[in-house]
């Protein structure tokens, strides 16, 4: 069955002291609500070691940030690394009203805007992501974007509801490597964008080429 406590820290009930008392009872699967001391995060890791499955949130900008943060509180890296199976960061977007949005051609300046932002941090070209999305995207040879209107149904303001965006980090050999040795920020993000992951911010430009947001959206989120 499914257990779950409310943490008191006023009373001593805390993140940590709740999951030390969660592991007596050998669960398969531990949701701490979120990281933010040494002896939660401590905890946490020697659980994940020896066969539970850990789930729990962190605040940070993007994913190769959460272990620079995590291995900040004092982590010990080797540890840390066995442990970790994957970080997912997230945000929210406004999602385009599908009663008014508008469908439009964009310009090749437009789409090209679109595929520099795509590449910053990776060592592909422009052009290349151009071409893929072409074949990904254009309907007759043509992007067809979407931009906001305004109806009744969304008040006018030409959104409707809200879409997430992902940057899933699976961790390999490579980047547990990295872990290990604390490398910096850049460099865990250049071994995960090549191992396939996709930042926040490429996540929502496929959905702009989808037509379920807009780049404005994208760049108030995920900057």
């Amino acid at each position: 069955g499914l257990r779950q406590v409310q943490v008191n820290a006023k009373t001593g009930w805390t993140f940590a002291a709740a999951m030390r008392s969660f592991l007596r009872a050998d669960p398969d699967v531990i949701m701490v609500g979120e990281m933010r001391d040494y002896e939660t995060t401590h905890t946490g890791i020697e659980a994940s070691l020896t066969g539970h499955l850990v789930l729990s949130t962190l605040h940070t900008n993007s994913a190769p940030e959460s272990i620079t943060r995590m291995l900040d509180l004092g982590m010990d890296p080797f540890n840390f690394a066995d442990a970790l199976l994957a970080i997912i960061a997230q945000r929210l977007a406004k999602t385009l009203c599908v009663n008014c949005k508008e469908n439009y051609t964009p310009s090749d300046e437009e789409i090209r805007a679109l595929a520099t932002e795509f590449i910053i941090g990776t060592t592909w070209e422009s052009n290349d992501i151009i071409q893929q999305w072409k074949n990904q995207y254009t309907k007759n040879g043509e992007f067809q974007l979407c931009r906001a209107k305004g109806c009744k149904t969304c008040d006018n303001t030409g959104y409707k509801g809200r879409l997430g965006l992902y940057e899933m980090m699976l961790i390999n050999p490579e980047l547990k490597h990295l872990i290990q040795t604390k490398a910096t920020v850049s460099h865990i993000l250049s071994a995960a964008l090549d191992s396939g992951m996709n930042t926040l911010k490429q996540d929502g430009i496929q959905k702009v080429l989808q037509g379920l947001t807009d780049v404005t959206q994208v760049r108030a989120v995920a900057n």
